[in-house]
């Protein structure tokens, strides 16, 4: 394993960015060392990555010699072809959900990844917070039986003032609902349908989903309900104009699991969640998971042990490749399903 910490490009300053900056922070495996951008002028660019090299334009930073790996966080529609281009530069790449705006564009860019011999991995931070893990191993030992049933949501609602020019509300972007959240409550409700099987996404048999889409052409609020093998259903739901309670619902044949805002752990900054877990006689245990770093510090230091390690892609519980191209199959029959 290389001692070295790794050094990354951010590609694209926007609030994701800021983020996963924050959570690079005080890491001694990895270096936030460069900040590609088209329009390095930019007052703010200062205040939100203070002393980190600004470098113009996408393909100078892919090319910049002293970076090692780059992290993704443009529109989505821009992934794929950033995913790749850097792959071919020889770099390591974290890419931003959804990796690709369809599983073709996914698959094209693990191809790419391994042809070069580079890491790729997809960001989907809650999976590498110890909330997930810890999810996973109740289920695994069976603290509410045979799952069941999961319940799974992500929305929120942009203002509707804000909507005009927001990315969210533009097909040309990969805007909607479901390219930009659909995969979280996807990927929940695979790792807990796999979790017995060790925690690989398995394929629905069956996959319904009605969605209502908005004047800019996207879909702006949309459920899905999905059959895994052995029986267990999914009812998930996403929206970028409706505000959900984004509740976790796992119900099982002795009790069911409740986890509040399971997608930001205890908070960015920290924190704790606690889970409830309710037997059929209505007794409940609170299991309080405490963890005091930033929720993307996680995410870095697995991409950061995965690289020095000479891996080419996640370990679980993060996303591999099979499991980013099986979300985004998913994903894909949703799609396909609103629109038919």
């Amino acid at each position: 394993m290389s001692a070295a910490p790794v050094r990354w490009g951010i590609l694209g300053p926007g609030n994701i960015a800021r983020d996963f900056r924050a959570g690079a922070t005080g890491s001694t495996t990895g270096t936030i060392a460069a900040l590609g951008t088209r329009n390095p002028g930019r007052p703010e660019l200062a205040v939100h990555f203070p002393g980190i090299r600004v470098v113009t334009g996408y393909e100078a930073l892919i090319a910049d010699p002293g970076i090692d790996a780059i992290y993704i966080a443009t529109p989505h529609s821009h992934h794929a072809h950033w995913a790749i281009a850097a792959a071919q530069a020889g770099k390591h790449v974290l890419c931003e959900k959804p990796m690709g705006v369809c599983a073709a564009e996914t698959e094209a860019m693990f191809i790419a990844a391994r042809t070069a011999g580079t890491f790729l991995g997809e960001a989907f931070m809650y999976r590498f917070h110890p909330l997930a893990s810890r999810i996973a191993e109740l289920i695994r030992a069976d603290a509410i039986g045979a799952v069941r049933m999961i319940r799974s949501s992500f929305g929120f609602a942009v203002p509707e003032e804000a909507r005009a020019g927001h990315r969210l509300f533009k097909p040309e972007l990969g805007g909607g609902a479901i390219l930009d959240l659909a995969g979280y409550p996807v990927s929940m409700a695979g790792l807990i349908a796999g979790a017995r099987s060790g925690g690989a996404i398995p394929m629905p048999d069956t996959i319904r989903a009605v969605g209502h889409i908005g004047p800019s052409g996207v879909d702006e609020w949309t459920s899905a309900l999905l059959r895994f093998p052995g029986g267990i259903m999914a009812d998930l739901s996403c929206s970028v104009s409706v505000r959900q309670e984004n509740v976790l619902h796992v119900m099982g044949t002795t009790g069911r699991l409740e986890v509040d805002q399971f997608w930001f752990a205890g908070g960015k900054t920290g924190g704790t969640n606690t889970m409830r877990l309710i037997r059929p006689d209505g007794s409940r245990e609170a299991i309080a998971v405490d963890e005091p770093r930033h929720l993307y510090s996680f995410q870095f230091e697995a991409a950061n042990r995965a690289i020095r390690s000479g891996a080419t892609e996640f370990a679980r519980p993060g996303l591999d490749a099979a499991d980013s191209i099986a979300t985004a199959r998913i994903v894909d029959r949703w799609l396909a399903e609103i629109r038919a």
